[in-house]
């Protein structure tokens, strides 16, 4: 009897003498080591939302004449997000209001993820691609003072 009590008490010595060590050396286990959780990779909405996989996304957020519909995402992951969907916009012709929305299909790509402010947990692709795999009618812009037709393959925007 005395044989096991003093096996069971240089066991419970030992216990006792390892967590004041692993104490000492700093060993122990943060507080917050069992709530912490990997960050949720997102893209902000028009009303300033973090959302994940959207089924549609507004790239013109002031009348809706730009975005996305019907996506289907095949990849989100932490460097960037890929999918097919319909891309629209409103042609503003002959003016915004009387223009027609048109659909191209499209695949896209979210990238360059950063922190986003008020959400510590989130980060945020702040890049989006669009390539049109079968073209698109044109687009203008401005070079030198002067309206320019293009028809763009990919376009990039700062979301």
């Amino acid at each position: 009897m005395k044989n096991r009590s003093s096996r069971i008490g240089a066991i419970a010595a030992a216990a006792l003498a390892a967590t004041g060590l692993g104490a000492g050396l700093g060993l122990t286990l943060p507080a917050n080591a069992a709530t912490t959780k990997p960050p949720t990779y997102v893209v902000v909405n028009c009303l300033n939302k973090p959302v994940v996989k959207p089924s549609a996304y507004v790239l013109a957020c002031a009348d809706d004449g730009m975005g996305l519909q019907a996506t289907h995402w095949t990849s989100w992951t932490s460097h960037l997000a890929s999918a097919y969907a319909t891309f629209y916009e409103n042609t503003c012709t002959p003016d915004c209001a009387a223009g027609k929305i048109v659909d191209y299909p499209a695949l896209v790509t979210l990238w360059d993820p950063a922190a986003l402010k008020g959400y510590p947990n989130d980060r945020q692709y702040t890049e989006l691609t669009v390539i049109f795999p079968n073209g698109r009618p044109p687009v203008y812009v401005q070079q030198n003072g002067k309206t320019v037709k293009t028809f763009p393959l990919t376009q990039t925007f700062k979301i």
